[in-house]
């Protein structure tokens, strides 16, 4: 009946009802942003630019939308000094990163010791030999916040395949910056661990490319090189230039150096190490914990290179070919 008192409350009552379905379904409607995580990138040598490649490529593979779900905050590639590094670090650290990716065990002991008592992860890729360097406690458990991807053990066989390759090459020249730090982990025991192949291995010190040059052009004819990783003394590609115009046959555990005319390279591929790192950093995004994340080897690749052994006179027997993963022509 119009106007009845009984009719008026039931109307307002419905209205009210449907007010609040309508604010609740709203409600429903307004799904939550997702979560950006962010990530700061340190790098200071250039050859390791691909490992970033590969990271990426991996994370948005794995549903992570650049600039959205994920961002990578970085200067690019630093110099290898480091103070430099350890001022990256900081500014990073203050702009809360929630998570390090750092390329190389210069940059990766700077961040494990500046993110001491906070909740930042770092993975790195890739590392020397992470236990000895006291970045990790052990490869299966790391203990700490830190975990990532290592070389293995590149360069004691990439030295076994240039013995292999040139055999006749009485002595073994690495030359080398002395004030490089990846360059002294590389070295470190080298000599020794030549000795235990039955190779004579000499040191030679180089404070820059000029003077590596004229190192190489100094040496016997019966000589070979073994390039180690040396940033400051990169790219090396007029160093084994060098030692191509003198017929010297050149290793290296680094497998861009294949690109640059060494003759045999013993190396993990940067590009598929990104993409390992990437996984660990999903998992560890995802909630799970470094110290229980086991740290990685790279998976590694020989390349040779016929196109110099045919500019320095050298042959390589087809057994020896058949081997590698990828043979230059």
């Amino acid at each position: 009946m119009p106007g009845h008192p009984h009719c008026e409350v039931s109307v307002t009552a419905l209205a009210t009802g449907l007010l609040l379905t309508v604010l609740a379904l709203a409600a429903c409607d307004r799904t939550p942003a997702p979560k950006t995580h962010t990530i700061g990138v340190v790098n200071y040598d250039p050859i390791l630019v691909p490992v970033l490649d590969g990271f990426k490529a991996k994370m948005a593979a794995l549903g992570y939308v650049e600039g959205q779900s994920v961002t990578y905050v970085s200067q690019g590639v630093l110099q290898p000094d480091p103070q430099l590094i350890e001022r990256e670090v900081e500014r990073l650290k203050q702009q809360r990163v929630d998570m390090f990716l750092t390329l190389g065990t210069v940059p990766t002991q700077i961040a494990k010791k500046a993110t001491v008592g906070t909740t930042i992860s770092v993975v790195f890729a890739p590392v020397l030999n992470p236990v000895e360097r006291g970045l990790v406690d052990s490869m299966t458990r790391p203990g700490g916040n830190v975990t990532g991807v290592h070389n293995g053990g590149t360069i004691p066989k990439a030295l076994e395949w240039l013995h292999k390759v040139a055999p006749r090459a009485s002595t073994i020249y690495t030359i080398y910056h002395p004030k490089d730090a990846v360059a002294q982990t590389a070295t470190s025991n080298l000599v020794t661990l030549a000795a235990s192949m039955g190779i004579d291995l000499v040191l030679v010190e180089a404070r820059s490319t000029d003077e590596a040059i004229g190192a190489i052009e100094k040496l016997p004819r019966s000589a070979a090189i073994f390039f180690v990783p040396s940033p400051i003394l990169e790219p090396i590609g007029p160093l084994v230039q060098a030692a191509t115009r003198r017929g010297l046959a050149t290793g290296a555990n680094n497998h861009r150096s294949a690109e640059t005319g060494v003759l045999v390279t013993y190396a993990v591929d940067w590009f598929s190490m990104g993409q390992q790192a990437a996984r660990l950093a999903d998992q560890i995004l995802k909630g799970a914990k470094p110290a229980d994340l086991p740290v990685e080897t790279g998976e590694h690749f020989l390349h040779m290179n016929v196109k110099t052994s045919a500019a320095i006179g050298l042959h390589i027997p087809d057994d020896l070919l058949r081997q590698a993963d990828l043979v230059i022509r």
